[in-house]
């Protein structure tokens, strides 16, 4: 092999809130990589890089007689990422025409319901669970540098050095797919009804979540009084170890459930999101040919914005929570899962937010052009 690439397709704010761990992987299986094959590869992991740019589907056009491995980190978050879903969407139905689809390898990080339905309406969920992939969703908690960090790089550089050696594409082959065109995703009547039967899910969801944190707070707060009430020299260090293993214990089934809810929100929230944004982008036209259905739209646009400010209510005490969650999480070993998973369910509602946001951001600009 020479001048090969690699593709590491993940979202950004997945490997900020598990301090670069997503993005060390990346780098240690590519190293790992050319360690095995003797061969340089070019990484492509940061698409805000100068590299990637916005020619990355002529780069990967380009690449796929050479291609290494293409790797999209799976999460609820990277199916509501426009960036990740065009770039697993477009390799891998151009790596399937050309018969070299086992050179896309999922890492699983994050497990959620949706990933498992027995009829996802997400296509791409449909796409992704063709592929065999590599489950990290507990391996990720492993520190760099053990034998089991490293047995699992191991494994899975060397299913991409298999994948490469069975993985074969002619130039003529290569020509033809630049040719193909893509498949066409769900039709407009599909996306509408999915935002439909997902509004009132995501709805009740907001409204569990606001009481089973009211919940874990309260476990919280409790500890840390009394962890901060043993002053006995000879017993203080002992006594709030005891407290903190109690609150571990104690804590793993609801942050499992915020973890759970989370999940389900961020598949919810993706189905919403779809049809709000094609709901937007079909208004300045249908309102010119049809100005009658102003009324729908606004009235739609409208329970949109009253979405948000109840949204943000019910999730207010989200980011403090998430702010206490790093002191907590230093007490003892003990608490760093459950406060892990504690901030992984807690920040797919933060997300979530700002993707609200983003929609009401959008009706304003739209109702200005309507305006005009």
């Amino acid at each position: 092999m020479a001048n090969i690439t690699g593709f590491w397709s993940y979202v950004h704010t997945d490997d900020e809130d598990e301090s670069g761990r997503i993005s060390q992987l990346a780098r240690d299986v590519s190293s790992k990589f050319t360690m095995l094959t003797g061969e340089p590869i070019q990484l492509f992991l940061d698409r805000d890089e100068l590299d990637w740019g916005d020619d990355w589907r002529s780069k990967i056009d380009s690449s796929l007689a050479s291609i290494a491995f293409f790797v999209p980190v799976i999460t609820p978050r990277y199916f509501m990422s426009e960036e990740c879903r065009r770039e697993l969407n477009y390799f891998a139905r151009r790596a399937a025409r050309l018969g070299i689809d086992e050179l896309v390898l999922p890492v699983l990080w994050v497990d959620f319901s949706s990933l498992r339905a027995d009829n996802p309406t997400d296509d791409l969920i449909t796409l992704v669970r063709t592929f065999q992939w590599s489950d990290w969703t507990h391996l990720k908690y492993a520190e760099v540098g053990t034998g089991e960090y490293r047995r699992a790089v191991d494994e899975l550089a060397t299913r991409l050095v298999r994948a490469n050696e069975s993985a074969t594409v002619s130039q003529a082959l290569l020509e033809e797919a630049a040719d193909l065109e893509e498949e066409e995703g769900p039709g407009e009547l599909e996306t509408l009804a999915s935002m439909e039967s997902s509004l009132p899910e995501m709805t009740n969801i907001l409204v569990e979540v606001g009481e089973a944190i009211q919940s874990i707070g309260e476990s919280m707060q409790g500890a840390t009084i009394e962890i901060g009430g043993q002053q006995n020299p000879r017993t203080a260090m002992a006594n709030r170890l005891r407290v903190a293993r109690e609150l571990s214990q104690s804590l793993k089934m609801p942050t499992d459930n915020i973890r759970n809810l989370g999940n389900d929100f961020a598949s919810s929230l993706n189905e919403v999101d779809q049809g709000v944004r094609l709901m937007i982008a079909r208004a300045p036209e249908e309102i010119e040919r049809n100005p009658a259905s102003a009324t729908q739209f606004e009235d739609f646009f409208e329970s949109i914005r009253s979405m948000l400010p109840e949204a943000e209510q019910g999730l207010g005490s989200v980011q403090n929570m998430i702010e206490q969650i790093e002191p907590i999480e230093k007490l003892s070993r003990d608490l760093r899962k459950p406060m892990r998973t504690l901030r992984e369910g807690l920040t797919m509602f933060v997300d979530g937010l700002e993707v609200m946001r983003g929609w009401v951001a959008l009706i304003d600009d739209t109702q200005l052009h309507v305006a005009s």
